[in-house]
């Protein structure tokens, strides 16, 4: 009800949210100018921490505006957002449109892709307050930078991702966790995405297995959120741990289990310079085989890491954004592997989101749901020592990115010593 304490309230609520706002902006405008230019970890830190810190104060302003009626509301206008542009992806609205950014009617539209005008008309009015399109004049629609990254492989890929992967399961998570009493999902063959999809038995892998084009969108997918998050890559002091070791060109400095196409291992290659001794990339066969890029300094080998691990003794093994996808129960048998080739040297050094215990941040909690529906998580420290030290490993460091919830677990074989 508007009373006016109800209004004074609301008002009181926007005009300090705005305060924050500006503030934040000030703040993420200072802190990104002054580190333009620099690849460094802690300036890519500083800006992270800054950015998403900024999108939060930006969302509680929204949530201010609306208040709390217009906030569940939004449900709605969220919902036909996404189904709409997802809907004129398929149709071909985002190529058929000029990349020049002139407009096109929605009757030449209609006519380019053979589609009915007054459905195009409905999606696109969906599609242009927020965007991504722009409405140029009646019936007129015009690109935006926004509707042009649709059109970048990758980033297709993981809107599609999204929407016909993982939309369907969060759709019925409520369904698939009411029908299991409430219990958290621990099974490959039975879980949200399992649930949703109607696999009959299958995993996830091999469901997607049966649609090649399916598949190719989830590769790249997986390539976009790899890429969006390279700069963490450098959270970990590689120069620094391997400044002590005396190597040979034989020596084994870095296994990249795991590491898709590469490019952790290439930059890894480029941070250690000249010090002598092999980066190798495993993934995959299958995976491996469809690198196209040059990996100057990284030598590709097919593995399958829930088999035993070949390279024996290296000093340090990498698993970046793998464990995530799996249950406690599958990182155990996956590190248990790692562990049974480690000497007491070596070092197994997790790069994911290390969530804190209170104040776990917008991106953490939805990719932790999102791993939910396939039956993988995000993890705290604890939830880390949990699938370690069955394993027989226990973590000698943890550093993480403050204002973000990335981070690497660092951890060595149990009976090593005691760890920090």
């Amino acid at each position: 009800m508007n009373t006016p304490d109800a209004v004074a309230q609301q008002n009181a609520a926007i005009q300090a949210s705005l305060e924050h706002f500006t503030s934040g902006v000030k703040s993420y405008s200072h802190i990104s100018t002054q580190n333009a230019g620099k690849t460094g970890i802690q300036e890519s830190c500083e800006v992270a921490a800054a950015h998403t810190s900024l999108v939060l104060d930006a969302v509680n302003l929204l949530r201010a505006v609306k208040g709390p009626v217009d906030m569940v509301f939004s449900h709605f206008e969220n919902a036909a957002h996404t189904g709409a542009v997802r809907a004129l992806l398929e149709m071909g609205v985002f190529h058929a449109l000029p990349m020049d950014e002139s407009s096109m009617t929605a009757t030449e539209l209609a006519e380019k892709l053979n589609v009915n005008k007054l459905l195009l008309v409905r999606l696109m009015r969906a599609a242009t307050p927020a965007g991504p399109f722009k409405e140029v004049g009646v019936e007129e629609y015009a690109h935006t930078p926004y509707s042009k990254l649709y059109l970048v492989p990758e980033l297709g890929g993981v809107f599609k991702l999204m929407i016909d992967e993982y939309m369907p399961p969060k759709a019925k998570l409520y369904e698939f966790l009411k029908e299991t009493k409430w219990q958290n999902p621990e099974s490959e063959q039975s879980n949200p995405y399992t649930f949703a999809h109607r696999t009959d038995g299958e995993t996830m892998w091999e469901h997607m297995a049966h649609f090649p084009d399916r598949e190719k969108m989830f590769n790249f997918g997986m390539q976009a959120q790899t890429a969006a998050t390279n700069w963490t890559i450098a959270i970990y002091p590689w120069v620094e741990a391997l400044k002590d070791l005396e190597s040979t060109e034989d020596s084994i400095l870095v296994v990249d289990v795991g590491g898709g196409k590469g490019h952790a291992s290439k930059q890894i290659r480029q941070f250690l310079g000249e010090k002598k001794g092999k980066v190798i990339l495993q993934d995959r066969p299958s995976v491996i085989a469809d690198i196209s890029e040059e990996l100057p300094g990284v030598e590709r080998m097919g593995y399958d890491f829930f088999t035993p691990q070949p390279i024996q003794g290296a000093f340090i093994y990498y698993i970046r954004r793998c464990l995530h996808d799996w249950s406690d129960t599958s990182c155990t048998t996956i590190l248990s592997t790692i562990a049974k080739a480690m000497s007491p040297s070596s070092r197994l050094v997790i790069a994911e989101m290390v969530i804190p215990e209170q104040g776990a941040g917008l991106e953490a909690a939805w990719y932790d749901i999102t791993m939910m529906t396939l039956n993988g998580r995000e993890r705290t420290r604890k939830d880390f020592e949990q699938i370690l030290e069955p394993a027989g490993l226990r973590i000698s460091n943890v550093i993480t990115v403050p204002g973000t919830n990335y981070g690497v677990v660092e951890a060595r074989l149990a009976e090593a010593g005691n760890g920090n």
